[in-house]
């Protein structure tokens, strides 16, 4: 019982240390990645605005747009990543324990292992959990980041948009795409702790050493993949979250429809816009977190160990 809490207590430090500096990082292409999302092909911007969005965006609003909402962002997602990934791990322990419980009961040696079902539930139980932090977060956060692109209502600072949304359509508002969010973040949760699971088994068949630069590469793999497949969702999710009626190109009324619109919108392509943004992000900041949680916990154990 001991070792489970200081298993919980040693992700939560090492998350909240590993998602500040993730956060401070990433935090512009996080912006551009929003941007590029919400872009509509027929969009009256630039034709070369197209070509190169990362420096056509700091050309238009500068290197200060980059971190829009950046502060309130931060102060509010290094607790919510800590949230989700100390649940996570402590959802991990309850149902490995369970499966340990039947096998020596039963006897069957199917059950001493995760499979996708197990990851991907227990990835969506997290991602609720801590969605009741996160989503307002990435409403105000994308609303900011936004709000100039789609020439919507400035606001500089987020204690006036939150004031303003809560006052026009309720507290509600700052849930909404509640569970489009679960959905696509509990999916890309479970395929990554799947497939990082399935690529620690494989290290240790092949001899690979699981220093930190391997276990580095191996997390940007398999974030990478999960990003992909979950790009859809995402891409609905921010357009959704963002939209006003009358005021912004695009509205839809949920995720089916969202998906259905985009692709009557552009092509199949379309469901993967700013893709390279968003796997880029996505990579590198699911692998910054968890190769430092990682780290963190290698280099508090070792030190117990040595007392």
């Amino acid at each position: 019982m001991k070792d489970n809490e200081d298993n919980i207590l040693q992700t939560f430090l090492g998350s909240t240390f590993a998602s500040t500096i993730s956060r401070t990082l990433l935090y512009p292409l996080d912006t551009v990645k929003t941007n590029k999302q919400v872009h509509i092909n027929n969009y009256k911007t630039d034709q070369n605005f197209n070509k190169n969005f990362f420096f056509s965006f700091i050309k238009k609003f500068g290197y200060k747009g980059l971190y829009k909402g950046f502060f309130f962002s931060s102060l509010t997602t290094i607790p919510a990543t800590s949230l989700y990934f100390c649940s996570f791990e402590y959802l991990k322990l309850k149902r490995t324990n369970f499966k340990k419980k039947y096998t020596e009961k039963y006897g069957d040696e199917n059950t001493d292992y995760l499979n996708f079902f197990d990851y991907f539930s227990l990835g969506l139980l997290a991602e609720a959990i801590s969605c009741i932090i996160f989503v307002p977060i990435d409403v105000v956060k994308e609303r900011m980041q936004a709000q100039k692109y789609l020439e919507l209502k400035e606001y500089n600072k987020s204690y006036y948009l939150i004031k303003d949304l809560i006052n026009k359509e309720g507290l509600f508002r700052l849930y909404r795409g509640y569970s489009s969010t679960c959905l696509t973040y509990g999916l890309f949760g479970g395929s990554f702790f799947f497939f990082q699971n399935i690529g620690n088994k494989l290290m240790k068949k092949l001899n690979i050493e699981s220093s930190n630069f391997n276990i580095f590469q191996l997390n940007l793999i398999c974030s990478f993949l999960s990003g992909l497949i979950t790009s859809p969702l995402d891409i609905v999710r921010i357009r959704f979250q963002i939209q006003e009626k009358n005021k912004t190109l695009f509205y839809y009324n949920n995720s089916f429809d969202g998906i259905n619109k985009l692709l009557k919108e552009g092509n199949i392509f379309n469901l993967f816009k700013g893709n390279l943004y968003r796997c880029s992000l996505v990579c590198l900041s699911m692998s910054i977190n968890v190769t430092i949680i990682e780290m963190f916990k290698k280099i508090i154990n070792s030190n117990t160990n040595k007392i």
